[in-house]
């Protein structure tokens, strides 16, 4: 990791294919970028768990905003 403090962005068009490595301890994405590139997310299977949970929260937040705009309606901000 470097000292360099700006956030890194990887911009994801599809999922290639996951698999498992590390006799089944890591998931190993392959995933193309809007450029075509192809990059290799390694990730450990207890980060993976909580990235499928993060990540149907937030799809299930994204589809109740499109569902409220769709009606004209905003929805209510958290605090």
């Amino acid at each position: 990791m470097s000292d360099d403090v700006r956030p890194r962005v990887l911009s994801i068009t599809s999922i290639t294919a996951v698999s498992t490595i590390d006799g089944g301890d890591t998931l190993a994405a392959e995933v193309s970028g809007p450029d075509g590139g192809t990059v290799f997310l390694l990730i450990p299977l207890g980060a993976a768990g909580a990235l499928i949970t993060q990540l149907t929260d937030a799809a299930e937040r994204g589809a109740q905003e499109r569902r409220l705009h769709s009606q004209g309606r905003r929805p209510a901000q958290e605090a």
